[in-house]
C-alpha cells in the first residue's frame, strides 16, 4: 500500500523562496509580518481564513494568494470592495506578484516580500521564474511537475 502525497505539499516543502506580507499603516514602516505558509493562503473576516482581518470593509473571504513553483499569484474572491495591486483593481483573474508590490484589500495595505531561502538554488529559481511569467486574463496557474 502506497501513500498518496499531494503535489501542493511537496512543492511547499521544497521551494527555494518564501513569501511574506508586510502590513503597513499607509506609507509607514511595517507593523506586522505575515508568512504565507500554505500553497493557498486566504485572507478575510471569516474565522476559516488563514489570516483573519477585523476590518468591516473586508469580505468574509476577500482574496487568496496561490504559490506555483517559486511564483506568487493573488486572486480576488469576488469581494465587495475589491483587491488592488499597485493601485489597480484586479477582477476575476490571477495576478502574478513581484517583490515590493503593494496589495490593498479595501482599506488594508500589504507589501509583498520575497525571501530567498537558499542562494545555491539561484539558477533553478531563475529558470522556473521565466517559465511562469505574468498570466493573461482568464488563465489559471498550472503547477510545475515535481522535480526529480
Amino acid at each position: 500500500m502506497s501513500a498518496v502525497i499531494s503535489h501542493d505539499v511537496v512543492a511547499a516543502q521544497t521551494l527555494p523562496v518564501s513569501w511574506q506580507l508586510l502590513v503597513t499603516p499607509g506609507r509607514g514602516d511595517a507593523i506586522e509580518t505575515i508568512d504565507i505558509n500554505k500553497v493557498r493562503f486566504r485572507l478575510g473576516r471569516r474565522q476559516s481564513a488563514d489570516y483573519v482581518m477585523s476590518s468591516l470593509q473586508v469580505s468574509g473571504l476577500h482574496a487568496e494568494f496561490v504559490q506555483v513553483g517559486i511564483r506568487l499569484f493573488i486572486r480576488d474572491m469576488n469581494s465587495t470592495n475589491g483587491t488592488y495591486v499597485n493601485g489597480k483593481r484586479i477582477d476575476n483573474r490571477d495576478y502574478a506578484l513581484r517583490d515590493g508590490d503593494r496589495v490593498r484589500l479595501s482599506n488594508v495595505e500589504f507589501i509583498v516580500h520575497r525571501r530567498r531561502i537558499d542562494d545555491a538554488a539561484n539558477d533553478t529559481a531563475v529558470m522556473q521564474d521565466t517559465v511562469l511569467e505574468t498570466l493573461e486574463s482568464g488563465h489559471r496557474p498550472v503547477p510545475l511537475p515535481p522535480s526529480a
